[in-house]
Formats: C-alpha cells, sequence, structure tokens
C-alpha cells in the first residue's frame, strides 16, 4: 500500500521543543518532493538529523529513509541557522492525519 501524507498534518510538541520552524518547513518539503516524484511511499518516514564540516561551517545533513520499499536519500543544507546533530524525527500518515514526531513520543 501506497501512502499519500495528504490528510491534516501536526507537528508535537517534542518536535516544537527540538526543531526550529525552518528545519520543520523542510522536512515537510522533502517528504512533499517524494510523493510528487511519484515514489511509493511507506506509511512511516524516518528523517535522521546530522552534521558535516565543510570548510569551516556546519551543514545540515538530513538522511531520509523508508522500510517498504527501501528507499534511502541524503541531503545536505549549508544554509540551515543551528543545524543538529543526533536528532530522528519520525513522519506518520495514520490516513486520518499526518503527524510529525520524535521517535520517544510514539
Amino acid at each position: 500500500m501506497s501512502y499519500t501524507f495528504d490528510s491534516q498534518r501536526y507537528v508535537t510538541r517534542g518536535v516544537n521543543n527540538e526543531l526550529n520552524p525552518e528545519l520543520q518547513l523542510l522536512l515537510w518539503a522533502l517528504l512533499d518532493e517524494q510523493i510528487q516524484s511519484g515514489i511509493q511511499m511507506d506509511y512511516l518516514q524516518v528523517f535522521d538529523l546530522t552534521t558535516e564540516n565543510e570548510g569551516s561551517h556546519m551543514v545540515q545533513k538530513i538522511i531520509h529513509s523508508q522500510e517498504q520499499p527501501e528507499r534511502t536519500k541524503t541531503y545536505s543544507y549549508p544554509g540551515i541557522n543551528k543545524p543538529l546533530h543526533g536528532i530522528n524525527v519520525w513522519i506518520i500518515d495514520s490516513d486520518e492525519y499526518v503527524t510529525m514526531l520524535l521517535p520517544s513520543e510514539y
């Protein structure tokens, strides 16, 4: 089954506390980009946020993955204000609503 992630979208308190609005919008945009490209989507989308040194500044690295069908895509964003390291974010489509949450909030 392929999920569309087109229901009402919610963000948990944990995500609001850990991720600035810029990063939240970026994760939604990355999800939407995959949907619009026609890729088969699993109900659980995983985003691993890490940092990487590029010259004299830190770059936000985002690894977007899913299990069924297995797929991983990596992005690097040098312009992110205060990049985060070691944070995992899930976006889950329950058909009734779509939720961005931290794994500890599941």
